[in-house]
């Protein structure tokens, strides 16, 4: 981009990652002289491990890795012990080390691959392994499954039964049997976008779990950023097929139109406008998947008799400075900058965002967000601060305030073509002076009036393409298919999929209790791999169709699935997904990712029916920077069905929204303990029979990004169980209390919230006096009073505000029952069965 002086640089020392950064084979270092033959590969791998247990573990099955021919022992068949741990979801088909063409059915593959392979069994003892593959060792076992019998390209097309074949870019995992497509045994997952995620320090790979989690132990507030791998594929295309290749949560067809979609305006009393979001009048059965046939690598041994080479490409961008400024434009507002000034950083940028990693212990294709720190900075223009004039906010206008931030109003269908809101509250006069307006008691109304400069703040998210060429395969397989690249904002539950949540919601949920979860609006919470939308249409080069709604889906190799059901398991938390079951779906805008339209030429479009307009996903709706739109989003928890952090009982009754699924005492900090989010929780006056609560309006995440605020050493090991139990627990206390609307929840205010402990007196006293027994794993003590929306101005404190309350309720809940204590300090029992 050429400009060097267009942000302010993080400070850990790393410089920007290049847009078009290139690599081209795992053996990035010259002077190892790595050897050339997959086989040695292999063979030096399992040499390397043979000694940490992995030669007695693999011996238990029949299989010897130091065998002097590993080739000859990689293939003969195994008596594999599907009792030892790590081993049960193996594909029971699974019956040699390698399996030609076939990583879910190589036993060398899933023991290096798997998570859950960590022990064996030695005299009736686990031990456990004392070393672990790099994950350049998987990928070269992985490497020789698809080329100890390299197919050739006319085996393909006839294997693939004549169907359209194209080289496709996917996001990959290896996978326990209970997350796979299929859910009948360990297996690969592939989707055609893959979702990075940043932070504010380098990702670290974990041997043990074979992937990435966020936390960096010496300091809490760090964040560690998560890397996507991808890998191309020869892939053909092909129908949907439910227990096969899927795609994974198979959609089937439903000729209900899609009801009104909820819109954050809706907190305001507006109605909620017309979605674009397609009705799903077309099942998976009768859409097309790019479904991957046969991995693509470098060298002789890959399609037989050829020489390949494979090389990707990265390519990002986060625009949502421009768009915004695209925006004011379009709707008559000058806000101090125009073109060719737009078109440059940081209102526009590539730099810095993600490359591959060049580590050659990652192998290939490792895509590694840039740390910055802290994650949001202030934006700088030819060496000056970037500032825009803030417009005044009247009745009519494209843009109004919410809470302190300036929201840009979606359009008639309720896509959007810029950030949902903006930060405007640090202005900056034409001295360079800058004035924090958290510090003023006027904010909402100098914000409202408009007419001051106020700072940008960049980000490091945005969205783009994995780009493939392979020339010596264009004659036969000329099409190549870039994948969708998301790299979004961090996972504050990075041990919870939000397929865990739709999962259980679909199977578990009392159907009593669904609507007081998930009421109609806004429904049931929905996973990115649910979705069936075109990648952002918008990326210049990248060449997404319009008509390709599939992007996002997660699927199986071709003929996967076709075999018995192995033993399954719980999920591994050990580790992050990078697949889009593991982000959440466009929602006003969303957590991840949001939605536009093409161009639209009936203003009421609502995406239904016949009209000229497709959606597409992307990165540049959602809020600048990204911790404008989270705070919200945090906030307004019940109305934003996904896993994220529910903030709603920190900033009290401000909204018409009530707590779904409440982070305990100690996360927000009213214990004492410092808060996830660097915003201190709410404090009960005894005395006066208040509650003194941080007002959202004054909440600023930008400023606690600035700080280094947030903290991911306790919220962020949160497991599914224990976010279900809370989720299950809050509903059946609302169900006790006969709040079951979403307007009767919002009437409750949850003052405290603790896992209970067995010397809780009060709880000892509930189970003496009822009799009952509880889930002690999964029991919570909650507190809670009812109020009338008053709030009351605190004369001491602006950023705060004050709530009456009267006689706090007492409660214990588990999954499945709840100890209520009445007025009169008996106990109740509230337990439902339907």
């Amino acid at each position: 981009m050429g400009n060097e002086n267009w942000l302010l640089r993080g400070t850990d020392g790393r410089g920007p990652a290049g847009a078009q950064y290139k690599t081209f084979s795992a053996e990035f270092d010259s002077e190892r002289k790595a050897p050339t033959r997959l086989i040695d590969r292999v063979r030096d791998a399992c040499q390397r491990l043979a000694g940490s247990g992995w030669r007695e573990m693999m011996s238990c099955h029949g299989l010897d890795i130091q065998a002097e021919n590993l080739a000859e022992e990689l293939a003969k068949p195994l008596g594999v012990d599907r009792n030892t741990d790590g081993f049960e979801d193996f594909a029971l088909e699974g019956v040699r080390g390698i399996e030609p063409g076939q990583p879910a059915l190589s036993l060398l593959f899933h023991a290096f691959a798997s998570p859950r392979v960590v022990s064996y069994r030695k005299d009736g003892q686990d031990v456990p392994l004392t070393d672990f593959p790099t994950q350049a060792e998987i990928e070269f076992i992985e490497n020789y499954v698809f080329g100890v019998a390299p197919p050739s390209m006319e085996d393909l097309f006839v294997r693939t039964g004549g169907v359209h074949l194209a080289i496709v870019v996917f996001a990959v995992e290896y996978r326990p049997g209970i997350d796979t497509v299929h859910r009948k045994h360990a297996d690969m997952c592939y989707s055609r976008c893959g979702i990075a995620r940043v932070g504010t320090t380098g990702a670290e790979y974990l041997p043990k779990a074979r992937g990435y989690l966020p936390f960096f132990g010496k300091d809490p507030n760090a964040i560690r950023v998560l890397p996507c791998r991808y890998a191309p594929y020869i892939a053909a295309l092909m129908p949907g097929k439910k227990g096969s290749h899927g795609p994974m949560r198979f959609l089937e067809e439903d000729p209900k139109p899609v009801a009104a979609s909820a819109t954050r305006e809706l907190d305001a009393g507006a109605p909620p406008a017309p979605p674009a979001l397609q009705a799903r009048s077309i099942s998976d059965e009768k859409r097309n998947f790019w479904i991957p046939v046969h991995k693509l690598f470098d060298g002789q041994e890959c399609v037989l008799g050829r020489s390949i080479a494979v090389r990707l490409s990265a390519n990002h961008v986060n625009e949502k400075i421009r768009r915004a400024h695209l925006f004011f434009g379009a709707n008559g507002h000058d806000a101090g900058w125009s073109e060719k000034d737009t078109s440059a950083p940081p209102f526009i940028f590539s730099d810095g965002i993600a490359a591959f990693s060049t580590d050659s212990d990652n192998g290939n294709w490792l895509l590694c967000p840039a740390p910055h720190n802290p994650m949001v900075q202030p934006a700088q223009y030819r060496g000056k601060p970037l500032t825009f004039r803030v417009p005044e906010s009247t009745e009519g206008s494209a843009w109004t305030i919410y809470q302190s931030s300036l929201n840009l109003k979606l359009k008639a269908s309720g896509a959007r073509a810029a950030p949902e809101y903006l930060h405007v509250r640090h202005a900056i006069d034409r001295n360079g002076k800058e004035t924090d307006l958290n510090q003023s008691k006027d904010l909402i109304e100098k914000i409202t009036k408009g007419g001051y400069h106020a700072r940008h703040y960049v980000d490091f998210a945005g969205d783009g393409w994995i780009d493939v060429e392979c020339e010596e395969l264009a004659l036969e397989v000329p099409r190549r298919l870039p994948a969708y690249s998301i790299v979004s904002t961090p996972d504050f539950f990075p041990k919870v999929n939000q397929s865990d949540l739709m999962n259980w919601s679909d199977q578990s949920v009392p159907p009593v209790l669904l609507n007081i979860l998930w009421p109609e609006n806004p429904g049931k919470p929905e996973a990115l791999s649910d979705q069936r939308y075109a990648a952002n249409l918008e990326l210049s080069g990248a060449g997404f169709d319009a008509n390709d709604d599939t992007m996002t889906a997660i699927v199986g190799i071709f003929g996967s699935g076709q075999g018995q059901f192995a033993r399954l398991h719980r999920s591994m938390p050990g580790r992050a997904t990078t697949l889009p079951d593991g982000a959440a779906g466009v929602f006003a805008p969303g957590w991840d990712v949001s939605y536009d339209r093409t161009q639209e030429s009936d203003p009421s479009d609502t995406g239904v029916g016949l009209s000229p307009g497709t959606t597409f996903l992307n990165t540049y709706g959602l809020g600048s920077p990204f911790v404008e739109d989270s705070k919200l989003c945090a906030a307004l928890s019940s109305f934003w069905p996904a896993v994220a952090p529910d903030i709603t009982r920190t900033f009290g009754p401000v909204t018409r929204y009530a707590t779904a699924t409440p982070l305990t005492d100690d996360v927000i900090g009213i214990d004492g303990s410092p808060p996830w989010d660097g915003i201190m929780g709410p404090v009960v006056d005894e005395a006066k029979k208040l509650v003194d609560y941080p007002s959202l309006a004054y909440g600023d995440y930008v400023e606690v990004a600035l700080k280094d605020g947030f903290s991911m050493s306790v919220i962020g090991q949160t497991s599914k169980e224990e976010y279900v139990g809370r989720t299950i627990a809050m509903a059946r206390v609302y169900a006790a209390l006969q709040a079951t609307s979403r307007n009767d929840k919002a009437k409750w205010s949850l003052l405290s919230f603790q896992r209970a402990t067995d010397t809780d007196p009060d709880l000892q006293a509930a189970l003496t006096v009822t009799g009952r027994s509880v889930n002690r794993s999964y029991l919570y003590r909650f507190v809670m009073f009812r109020h009338d929306g008053k709030v009351i101005s605190n004369k001491v404190k602006f950023n705060r505000v004050l709530v009456p309350f009267v006689d706090p309720v007492l409660l214990f809940a588990d999954p499945s029952i709840v100890l209520h204590q009445l007025p009169d300090k008996s106990w109740k029992v509230h337990e439902l069965r339907r």
